[in-house]
């Protein structure tokens, strides 16, 4: 299996359906090197529909624009998922990307992130506290070490239930003091702190249960989900406003092919669903 894509890392960021799915094993095996192993995980973690919005999103962008006029669909989309990687950091930075397969390269450069603030009405378990407001954002987390489901961002806050090194679990927000508040059907369940979690890598999750992607016709990583026994049908819920934070933020990106050199600068908004869009 490609070495990039072994040793991946985060940049996969739970890479997700939506992104190219009619390509063949031997189309990915030739996208796989261009952004290290985050197209290839748009294959394998198909349930995650946020971010496979994001890549279709952008691979549009660049479609409609100047800036991707010479760049195949291919190199569209490995550039799609490379610019959402840059978008979802916290900070201020340069990405590069390089095709592996043309001399098409292309440079990300990303402004500090802008929130802007809006109410909006968050289904909770009844048992489960309000917070007054997140951070938007609709990733997969796994665990690193067994962890306490608190009613509350804190530790002071009754303790749900535990979950296990490696389950997976959905953050429809970040609250102020860096807990996530951990969804299922957009019902909050209750609340983690965010370091004892990392986002959730297909590419490596697959490595981990001794998967070869490559040798596969139809990948599918197994995941030790959380909350699977809950069935929300069962409990009582209520309903409460929060004030939701989604981020704007300025992209400069320049696209370098044997055509020459083109650069669009532009400003990437969160949508609801805590989708980054351009333009």
């Amino acid at each position: 299996m490609n070495n990039k894509v072994l040793f991946a890392s985060v940049l996969v960021l739970l890479m997700a359906s939506g992104c190219q799915s009619n390509m063949t094993k031997e189309d990915w095996g030739t996208t796989l090197g261009t952004v290290g192993g985050a197209v290839l995980g748009a294959a394998v973690a198909g349930d995650n529909k946020w971010l496979g919005a994001a890549i279709g999103g952008a691979a549009g962008y660049f479609a409609g624009k100047m800036i991707g006029r010479h760049l195949d669909e291919q190199d569209r989309d490995a550039l799609a998922a490379e610019t959402v990687v840059a978008l979802d950091s916290e900070s201020a930075g340069t990405s590069t990307w390089n095709s592996s397969k043309s001399t098409a390269s292309a440079e990300i450069k990303t402004g500090e992130i802008t929130y802007k603030s809006e109410p909006r009405q968050v289904k909770r378990l009844s048992t489960v506290a309000a917070v007054p407001s997140i951070k938007l954002e609709n990733r997969e987390y796994q665990t690193t070490s067994a962890l306490r489901v608190r009613s509350g961002p804190g530790t002071g806050y009754t303790t749900i239930t535990t979950l296990k090194p490696g389950d997976v679990v959905t953050s429809a927000g970040r609250t102020d003091n860096g807990w996530l508040m951990l969804a299922k059907q957009e019902v909050t369940i209750g609340y983690v702190h965010g370091g004892y979690v990392q986002p959730y890598n297909p590419v490596k999750e697959a490595q981990a249960q001794g998967i070869d992607l490559d040798s596969v016709e139809d990948p599918s990583i197994a995941k030790q989900e959380a909350f699977a026994g809950i069935d929300l049908d069962a409990v009582e819920t209520t309903t409460s406003v929060v004030t939701a934070q989604t981020g704007c933020r300025d992209v400069q990106i320049s696209v370098k092919t044997d055509q020459g050199t083109e650069s669009e600068s532009t400003q990437a908004c969160q949508k609801a669903d805590g989708v980054w869009e351009l333009g």
